[in-house]
């Protein structure tokens, strides 16, 4: 398809023991294969959300490209470990942070309106994305989550708990508007166009699940979908940027 942008949800560079990938790595691999840009979360998240903020800000830093965009770890606000909503969404907008994402389960909280709410519904109302990678094959815990926060825009981006749970996963977006799926793991034949035909191509975003996939098998399955040249359009790129443009940080 001429014309045809990429924009990849679904990235993670840099942990702890320095084998994963970084900023250089990542770069390279969108050059190859014909990505434009990417929204990256670090890798060492689950084991401390703090430090891999910081992190990632620096690697996003690296870029002088402009092709990436952070991913910040939001935590509870009862132990004081970030600041509050407007003071940390002024720092992610500083640091050219588009999103944010959690991991309750290794982080020992429970995420319901009573433990992360202030900055979830702060987030709801600046339209900020909130990736939920966290919740791979936990369907009552993401079920429970979307009737806490069903006004929030929420990305579906885990991808190894996809292929075979349509009937988990359909009446989410049945039920809220603001529920985006990731294509990342979904190999399901015709089931993107079935997806974009029931739900609208608008509710489909493109992701790899890099480094564990590559981007190029992501973006053959969007290419070749079945849709039409603007449906195709949106999945791979237009969703996404439109969703990090129209967040009010």
């Amino acid at each position: 398809m001429k014309d045809l942008h990429f924009f990849d949800a679904n990235c993670r560079i840099g942990n702890d023991l320095d084998i994963m990938p970084k900023t250089a790595e990542l770069l390279s691999d969108l050059d190859r294969y014909g990505v434009e840009r990417a929204l990256v979360r670090h890798n060492a998240i689950r084991w401390g959300a703090l430090p891999s903020n910081s992190q990632i800000a620096e690697m996003v830093r690296e870029d002088t490209e402009n092709r990436l965009v952070g991913v910040w770890c939001i935590m509870p606000d009862s132990c004081g470990e970030i600041p509050p909503p407007d003071q940390f969404f002024k720092l992610m907008k500083e640091n050219r942070i588009g999103a944010i994402t959690l991991s309750p389960f290794e982080h020992r909280y429970v995420p319901r309106h009573n433990v992360i709410g202030k900055i979830m519904d702060a987030a709801a109302e600046r339209k900020i994305p909130v990736l939920l990678d966290a919740f791979a094959e936990k369907w009552n815990q993401l079920y429970d989550f979307m009737e806490e926060f069903p006004k929030n825009t929420c990305i579906y981006t885990e991808a190894c708990g996809k292929w075979g749970y349509d009937r988990q996963i359909r009446p989410l977006l049945d039920t809220y508007e603001n529920f985006y799926f990731g294509t990342a793991g979904y190999w399901v034949q015709d089931g993107l166009a079935i997806l974009a035909k029931k739900y609208g191509a608008e509710r489909l975003i493109y992701g790899s699940n890099f480094p564990r996939y590559n981007h190029g098998c992501g973006m053959m399955q969007v290419k070749y979908s079945g849709l039409d040249h603007e449906s195709v359009a949106k999945i791979a790129a237009g969703n996404l940027d439109s969703l990090l443009k129209g967040a009010q940080l």
